[in-house]
């Protein structure tokens, strides 16, 4: 109202300036306050857009339960994959909440292996029978090499049925040096009809995108986000999913997706096999340009 009042005040007096009068310090002062405070506004738009396209963010800032959820923000437990028995809460004993360590305050330290499994509710990912799209980024701390015991590595992995049927997830291969790969896998028969073993399906055929090598050290954080669109659009319609590692797209898959889902069984899976740190895991509900996703590797929600 101030700043209303004063501007007011001075309009006149800025009107006579044109005609060669000097503009009053307190003037210029009041027109500088007005153009600060306009530009701030209109630099806080994007990451107000951001804010409002998340459907999940699990911070691990002091907690493992989310910050923000459409469904229920708790972590859970299981014993296994198959996630029948589960118990509220973080109850894995070699996972930790690493205070002060994060990528932003606090972090998800995995210690060792287990075949307990760490998951949020699928209702979090905000599940489309038709035209389902989104986004999913988190921070990653290890050096895969050095770091992962022998065997397959799945930081985070989104399915209901399993990592071949209607899944997503990101992963570090069995083999060193390892690579570290999307996958994009629609319903077991949609994208495998004929029913093709693993080790007889040609790379080219399989839907992953594989980066080699990877620029993972536990040194320094690394920021993986993947995009998808167009997914449960029709048998026919293409989808796309693309990986981006810091910022920069790697590669994507381009074809018809179709994941037929229970929501009530669908499962954000974190840190199957992995040995390292975890951060700001955020989902939107679009998915987001590459200049979006740098304005979310630049801070905390």
């Amino acid at each position: 109202m101030i700043i209303l009042f004063a501007s007011r005040v001075c309009s006149r007096r800025i009107a006579l300036s044109i005609f060669g009068r000097t503009l009053p310090f307190g003037c210029w002062f009041i027109a500088g306050l007005y153009l600060l405070m306009m530009g701030a506004a209109e630099a806080d738009e994007p990451l107000a857009e951001l804010r409002k396209s998340i459907v999940f963010y699990a911070s691990f800032d002091g907690t493992s339960d989310a910050r923000i959820a459409e469904g229920d923000a708790a972590m859970y437990t299981a014993l296994d994959l198959s996630r029948g028995e589960a118990k509220r809460g973080m109850h894995r004993d070699n996972v930790q909440i690493a205070a002060g360590e994060g990528r932003f305050g606090d972090c998800l330290r995995f210690q060792g292996r287990s075949k307990e499994v760490l998951f949020y509710r699928g209702e979090n990912l905000a599940y489309r029978t038709r035209d389902w799209s989104g986004t999913v980024a988190l921070w990653m701390r290890l050096s895969p090499d050095q770091d992962l015991l022998p065997g397959y590595c799945d930081p985070i992995q989104i399915t209901e049925k399993g990592w071949n049927d209607g899944a997503f997830f990101i992963d570090f291969d069995k083999t060193l040096p390892r690579d570290f790969r999307l996958g994009v896998f629609a319903d077991y028969k949609f994208w495998n009809p004929q029913d093709i073993s693993w080790d007889d399906l040609p790379v080219d055929q399989r839907p992953m995108v594989v980066v080699k090598p990877p620029t993972f050290s536990r040194d320094k954080w690394t920021h993986v986000a993947w995009t998808f669109e167009g997914v449960n659009a029709g048998d026919a319609k293409e989808a796309k999913a693309t990986l981006f590692i810091d910022g920069e797209p790697r590669g994507a898959v381009e074809r018809p997706l179709q994941f037929t889902w229970n929501v009530e069984r669908a499962a954000i899976m974190l840190g199957i096999e992995y040995i390292g740190d975890l951060d700001e895991l955020l989902i939107f509900n679009r998915p987001l340009g590459q200049d979006e996703l740098k304005e979310v590797m630049r801070q905390s929600f």
